[in-house]
């Protein structure tokens, strides 16, 4: 994503070549990083590399960072392997660099973009592959490009409700059995120029939200906990913060409860 500035510019180009832009909410929560070195005191691993970071522009919400730093570390330290990680939406590039500082040197990294002048913006030993994240074929030529398989999948794609649940019914099935999924910028969800609005059928808020019913797969009967099952048995928790969604999978055993003392 652009400074404020640049996305001013932008509209007046595009509006000059009669190109149609989306109404963005974000703007009156923008900080510059000139602010942002003011006023933020950077903590965890990945707020040092983002605050750090002076490679191709990478833009996120500032507590996007503690949240992933809490839930990456088990990807970067208890697989086994490389983490390999998809990240649905490259726009300049610099996510896919901060992701390469963050996992090390042996992850696999690949990125899916429309734009294909995104496949310049790509640092040896990560990938691009160019199409639409809702393309099963797009999405079956970056797991393989990952080497078969995927650790971890961040969507910050086009935040359309229906591309973001096509991507995930697709991936999450292909997710390695401890790997996170992540869906950010659910704010879009709300917004009208994103296919959006409160408790509007199609978003991945909603649709998420129907995900918590999978979840409790156990505790319901007949063709419910025959269609929920797999996923509870897969799923560790749902996670719902502030614009982001983040989804954990493990591999479930039953549930039980116990009562100690007297």
């Amino acid at each position: 994503m652009a400074s404020t500035l640049g996305r001013k510019i932008q509209i007046v180009i595009d509006n000059l070549r009669g190109k149609p832009h989306r109404f963005d909410p974000n703007p009156i929560f923008s900080l510059s990083s000139a602010d942002a070195a003011r006023r933020v005191q950077p903590s965890g691993q990945l707020e040092k590399l983002f605050y750090e970071h002076d490679g191709r522009s990478a833009h996120k919400w500032h507590h996007y960072l503690a949240i992933y730093d809490q839930h990456f570390q088990a990807l970067r330290h208890g697989l086994g392997h490389p983490p390999r990680i998809l990240e649905l939406g490259v726009a300049r590039g610099g996510s896919l660099q901060l992701w390469r500082k963050y996992f090390g040197p042996d992850a696999r990294i690949v990125g899916i973009d429309s734009n294909s002048t995104c496949a310049n913006r790509v640092d040896p030993g990560s990938f691009v592959v160019i199409g639409d994240q809702s393309d099963r074929k797009i999405l079956a030529t970056a797991i393989d490009q990952l080497g078969g398989g995927v650790d971890l999948v961040i969507d910050d794609g086009s935040h359309l409700g229906r591309h973001q649940i096509a991507s995930f019914e697709y991936l999450y099935p292909r997710l390695s059995a401890h790997g996170l999924y992540a869906c950010e910028d659910i704010q879009y969800c709300y917004s009208a120029e994103y296919e959006g609005g409160y408790q509007r059928d199609g978003t991945f808020v909603e649709y998420a939200k129907g995900l918590i019913d999978q979840l409790h797969a156990w505790h319901v009967e007949g063709e419910l906990k025959t269609n929920f099952m797999d996923f509870a048995r897969a799923t560790y928790g749902i996670f719902f913060y502030l614009n982001l969604i983040v989804i954990e999978k493990r591999p479930i055993d039953p549930p039980f409860h116990v009562k100690m003392g007297r």
